[in-house]
């Protein structure tokens, strides 16, 4: 592990003072973050944009309590998480020690595993230091085994806290070799596959990956081969590549069944959980076969439509069926043409001269930079991310906290993400940016350049399209919740650059712009118009899609 995040606290003391010294001799990049729950999330977004394991280290208390949310998303993102939360001795416990908390199974299910650690004394012998040693070695490779996900090591200290240096050894223990295994097809398994894929007008649903870009090429390549279309969630990695269609929740928003010319003979998944709803809605139909690649062996399918499920990844899977063809370029063409057809059709209703929620996200994916990274909140940004995110490039990378789905820690995981990213964006919403603000300190802190696009209309918008909205004696009040935030002051608060735009020229300007430290570009817009533009965009994507179906 080569990145540590550390909340700093009296209990931690010898770790905190060894880990410094590990940063001055280049051994490991530290980030200090003195807010516990900002901390975990940043970690997961350091985990989220490396791909590597990273270390939390805290206090005791309630200091590791407040790991817990991030910990959640880290189990079901499949994130490797190392969480050292350091503790009173045994002798302390159960007496009303303060900050004392029963730590050692704190995190419950939310972790693979927890291991209570020796407390280290003076006189301890070569068996504890090894013991120790060798679980806190099992811990990382258990957090980085297929499926990933955090680990817990709880270790006890007792006084006195400050530790003899000369005494520290200097050497890295040796570690044990790992074989690693590479998923093949048996034959048999292949044969499975030809039959089901061959010759067959085959439809490809990738979904959400970790990092915003794994497997994408695979299944790329693959669609090409087929010539199969590609239903690309936004986090996929896959939009931008030549068979990636965007337009898969606008379409099953306007229709819930497809003409028997459009509907595939077998489907091929990948990824998490989708996005859509409705697009999981209609593959809940269980129309055709569904093969689900499932490298984390999750069998995170809501929808219960997988018929066969493979434990390997695209990567892993796909080159080794290079000898198939699949369907004609027809059948490719014709959803080409509905994809073509819906995008037009959600492009020419978000033009208007004010901006709203959809045209926002349109005009942020319209315009930015190759290479870049867009984190985007829970909520209404994501879907209107899934809704009108059309590049015309690959590269782009889109990152969410869709683990758990929570508003909570988002600002902190897209700084997370930007330490290994060069152009970084966050598109978020009020209510998202307010629940995360002391994490907006560590942009400060390590020079890191994110531009946020805080999209507000002053409340929770998403509520304004489910069913609570017809309660309109009580809906204000306790789901609009509105806060009328002072975002100048709080960009004067954290040194950051603050910007207003009210149009899709401004805004695009500003997306256009190199992030260059902390900016917040502030987008209002009206709540009160979400449910009629929701259903107005809903009906004219229907439309045009009826005029096509009737066609064929």
């Amino acid at each position: 592990m080569q990145q540590v995040v550390l909340s700093p606290g009296s209990r931690s003391t010898p770790v905190a003072i060894l880990l410094g010294q590990l940063e001055d001799q280049g051994k490991i990049k530290l980030y200090l973050d003195v807010d516990e729950r900002s901390a975990a999330f940043f970690g997961l977004g350091l985990a989220k944009a490396s791909s590597q394991p990273v270390l939390l280290v805290c206090t005791s208390g309630t200091a590791a309590a407040n790991y817990y949310p991030a910990i959640w998303e880290a189990n079901s993102s499949n994130l490797p998480l190392v969480v050292l939360t350091t503790d009173r001795p045994p002798e302390l416990q159960a007496i009303g020690t303060p900050q004392t908390l029963d730590q050692p199974k704190m995190y419950s299910s939310a972790v693979k595993v927890s291991y209570q650690l020796p407390a280290p004394s003076a006189a301890a012998t070569d068996q504890e230091l090894a013991y120790t040693t060798y679980v806190a070695r099992k811990a990382v490779s258990i957090a980085l085994a297929h499926p990933r996900g955090p680990v817990h090591l709880n270790l006890p200290l007792r006084k006195p806290l400050m530790p003899d240096l000369k005494q520290v050894p200097v050497t890295t223990p040796s570690q044990p070799t790992q074989i690693q295994l590479t998923a093949s097809l048996p034959a048999e398994a292949q044969a499975q596959l030809t039959n089901l894929f061959a010759g067959k007008k085959g439809l490809i649903v990738a979904g959400p990956v970790t990092d915003g870009q794994q497997n994408a090429a695979a299944i790329a390549a693959f669609a090409e081969q087929m010539n199969w279309p590609i239903l690309a969630d936004p986090l996929s990695g896959v939009r931008g590549f030549t068979n990636a269609l965007t337009t898969g929740d606008s379409l099953f928003k306007a229709v819930s069944q497809l003409p028997q010319t459009l509907q595939p003979e077998v489907i091929l998944r990948t990824g998490a959980t989708l996005v859509s709803a409705p697009l999981t809605n209609w593959l809940a139909q269980k129309s055709a076969p569904v093969v689900y690649l499932d490298a984390d062996r999750g069998w995170r399918d809501h929808s219960l439509s997988t018929t066969t499920v493979i434990a390997a990844s695209a990567e892993q899977i796909l080159p080794q069926l290079s000898e198939l063809t699949g369907a004609t370029l027809a059948w490719l063409a014709q959803w080409q043409r509905l994809d073509q057809t819906v995008a037009k059709t959600l492009r020419e209703n978000t033009q208007q001269a004010e901006l709203t929620e959809p045209a926002v996200a349109r005009v942020i994916g319209d315009n930015l930079p190759a290479e870049s990274t867009l984190f985007v909140s829970n909520s209404m940004p994501i879907r209107d991310i899934d809704e009108q995110f059309r590049p015309q490039i690959s590269g782009i990378k889109v990152l969410c906290n869709r683990g758990a789905d929570g508003i909570d820690g988002v600002n902190s995981t897209a700084l997370g993400v930007s330490a290994h990213s060069r152009a970084n964006y966050l598109y978020i919403g009020d209510l998202a940016f307010f629940h995360d603000l002391t994490g907006l300190m560590m942009a400060r802190q390590y020079a890191l350049n994110l531009t946020i696009i805080v999209q507000n209309n002053n409340g929770g918008g998403i509520f304004s399209i489910l069913p609570q909205y017809q309660e309109k004696t009580q809906f204000e009040k306790v789901f609009g919740t509105p806060l009328d935030l002072n975002l100048p002051a709080l960009a004067q608060f954290y040194a950051a650059k603050y910007v207003q735009v009210t149009d899709a020229k401004q805004l695009a300007a500003e997306i256009q712009r190199q992030p260059q430290g902390l900016t917040i570009v502030e987008v209002p817009v009206k709540r009160a118009i979400v449910p009629d533009e929701q259903n107005r965009l809903k009906a004219q994507v229907a439309k045009q899609v009826e005029k096509i179906f009737d066609e064929n």
